[in-house]
């Protein structure tokens, strides 16, 4: 008789390769019953080396260092913090990054789609120094804004998404791009967003940014009409303070 074994360990179901028992029994018909008994234990063995090889079930989301619940961002450290997002926001994954040798960090993407289409976006970005350098992030909070237990910096920024592509071929953004379009998702080129940041830990080697993005055809203009060199318009001053509000009111920090 042949079939797959498989072991129930709490929530966790363990299939092998098929395992054959006219295998394991091949020596009866010389031995007898003896080499039966032989053939059982090697069998027990085999599933008890399964259960110790297969460890503990995957970490339960109080053990996990940062996990998405329904609307909800939850991140157990560096920062400790919860974001609810407007339930508009669908999750669709993390990804990843390095910035050469100095940094690492993580993104969790949720999109507000219609079609695959994205007419919104909200990235919380994770990141932090690499123990091997003296890097930090050295950014004043003085009249920052208090959301939870955090304070934030926020700023309004708007930009073509081919150029920051084409800049940094290997940056955030172009990892952003690549990880939504595998998707099937078309993302506008001229983006605009209002952007928090906020730094933990004693050292300040870590970072929270968190991103809200609208497509810039939205707003009724094009890119190249919210600035006049490096200085801003009055179109763009008028839209991002209320690009700024729009995001306030997509987000929270619970604590």
């Amino acid at each position: 008789m042949t079939g797959p074994v498989s072991i129930e360990i709490g929530s966790k179901c363990l299939t092998t390769a098929s395992y054959s028992y006219a295998h394991l029994l091949v020596f009866e018909r010389i031995n007898g019953e003896s080499k039966m008994m032989v053939s059982k234990r090697i069998l027990f063995f085999l599933f008890a080396f399964l259960i110790l090889s297969c460890g503990k079930d995957s970490p339960s989301k109080e053990e996990q260092e940062r996990y998405v619940e329904g609307q909800s961002l939850f991140s157990m450290k560096l920062p400790k913090i919860k974001i609810a997002l407007d339930e508009a926001f669908a999750y669709q994954g993390k990804f990843d990054f390095k910035i050469r040798d100095v940094a690492e960090g993580e993104r969790y993407i949720f999109v507000d789609s219609e079609n695959l289409k994205i007419t919104r976006m909200f990235i919380a970005q994770f990141e932090w120094f690499l123990p091997s350098n003296d890097e930090s992030y050295r950014y004043s909070f003085t009249n920052a804004m208090k959301m939870g237990n955090h304070k934030f910096r926020q700023n309004t920024y708007a930009y073509s998404n081919s150029e920051s592509l084409a800049a940094n071929p290997a940056g955030e953004a172009a990892l952003t791009f690549k990880f939504l379009s595998d998707k099937g998702f078309e993302i506008e080129d001229e983006l605009m967003m209002s952007r928090f940041v906020t730094v933990d830990g004693e050292d300040r080697k870590h970072e929270l940014i968190l991103f809200y993005m609208e497509n810039v055809s939205d707003s009724g203009y094009e890119l190249k009409e919210f600035y006049d060199d490096d200085s801003e318009t009055q179109i763009w001053l008028d839209i991002s303070k209320s690009i700024t509000e729009r995001s306030l009111r997509n987000f929270e920090i619970i604590e």
